[in-house]
């Protein structure tokens, strides 16, 4: 049997590479598709960096106008709740609705300014969420000064930090933080004294990157701090019994019902989740109609040379051989689209597109995916092989244009 490339696709030549374009789109769309289920996966289950177990979300009371309520005569009645075990307040609360962010920069680069998530903290910050530092040491009780709302002013200079470990690479790559200097505000440096392995940020985040540093600032006004409870026992008990205290203090106030950190962390995947939804309902419309093309090319064009298959069989070509010859074709096709489509996904869109993936592929999901590329492609071949099968050697000697 004489050798032509692409037996099935090979005339016209631009038919075949549209077909090997639309499977390269949808080997990216595939590629997105697992990377946003594996996002979705992780924002609800992997290690967040706190105790989240016994961990209660108080957020901001609504007092009358006028009426000031100091942060820390909160704390003292919510320490005082039994089955509370220590209460911290802050400017924003993990997985929350709420989200203070600002530009820091390194003093060798002045030039990148990431805006990072800022948590501002009092004494037993730490202790309450559960968090350990991985380098350096925490902050002092010299360290810590009030937040009088003033962002200017919002403390000394230099001032201590500690930073997550996402943004200590993002600002010395390998070197070690410790003992650097940042910036935050235009003349406010910051020292870098700790880093802590991860910290969740906001669902309102503005980076999802998990780059976040923490101030030594004690916020002052209770209707602007968030308040987390650690507590023992039951927390629907717990819950219950903060309310009735808070509001039997601050009669005036509007008290929000406290509530758990694993709620709110899952509501905060659900985003997450919708898109991961959404990539896989497109990545499966895209592949039904990619098959459905190569499958119905596949009937036409053979149709359309049917003459040509029975003067094959007539030269002696089997059956067998010419659905082995259109299989390989099928294959190359399917390698073909799967080393464009990767490519794409790993060099091309990154740059245009910076947040089109939440994450690098790993070499399982590639291999995964190539796979699924080859079958699926073989499986759109099944027809078109099974109707060279039909084709007999003796329909070329009906047609007057060929002789034998």
């Amino acid at each position: 049997m004489p050798s032509s490339p692409f037996l099935l696709l090979g005339r016209p030549r631009a038919g075949t590479w549209l077909l090997a374009l639309q499977l390269a789109i949808g080997v990216v769309l595939c590629l997105h598709a697992w990377q946003a289920m594996e996002a979705s996966q992780a924002a609800r289950t992997s290690p967040s960096g706190i105790d989240e177990t016994h961990l209660l979300l108080v957020p901001w009371l609504q007092t009358a106008a006028g009426n000031h309520v100091e942060t820390a005569d909160v704390l003292r009645v919510l320490r005082t709740v039994p089955g509370v075990q220590t209460a911290a307040a802050t400017n924003q609360a993990p997985y929350g609705n709420s989200a203070w962010s600002v530009h820091v920069w390194a003093d060798e680069d002045h030039a990148s300014r990431p805006l990072v998530s800022t948590y501002l903290a009092d004494e037993r910050f730490f202790a309450t969420l559960g968090i350990a530092l991985s380098r350096g040491r925490a902050f002092a009780t010299t360290d810590y000064q009030d937040y009088t709302g003033d962002q200017q002013r919002l403390h000394a200079d230099p001032a201590p930090v500690i930073l997550s470990a996402a943004l200590a690479r993002r600002l010395y790559g390998a070197a070690d933080p410790l003992g650097r200097t940042l910036q935050m505000l235009p003349g406010k440096r910051l020292h870098v004294i700790g880093v802590i392995d991860r910290i969740p940020l906001p669902a309102s985040a503005h980076r999802r990157d998990g780059t976040a540093l923490v101030l030594p600032v004690r916020m002052t006004r209770a209707d602007e701090a968030h308040f987390l409870v650690r507590y023992a026992g039951t927390a629907d008990v717990v819950s219950v019994r903060m309310r009735a205290a808070l509001k039997e203090a601050y009669a005036g106030a509007v008290i929000p019902t406290p509530e758990a950190m694993s709620t709110l962390r899952e509501r905060a995947s659900q985003d997450v989740l919708h898109r991961a939804r959404a990539s896989l309902a497109v990545c499966a419309a895209w592949w039904l109609l990619t098959l459905g093309m190569l499958t119905l090319g596949g009937h036409r064009w053979i149709q359309e040379h049917t003459q040509e298959f029975s003067l094959r069989r007539a030269f002696g070509a089997t059956a067998l051989q010419l659905a082995r010859r259109l299989r390989c074709e099928y294959l190359l096709l399917a390698a073909i689209a799967s080393v464009l489509g990767m490519a794409c996904a790993a060099w091309a869109l990154p740059p245009l597109l910076p947040t089109w993936s939440p994450s690098a592929p790993s070499a399982a999901s590639l291999a995964a995916i190539a796979l699924w590329t080859i079958v699926a492609v073989q499986s759109a071949a099944a027809w078109p092989v099974r109707l060279t099968r039909r084709i007999p050697p003796h329909l070329v000697s009906r047609s007057p244009s060929v002789r034998l």
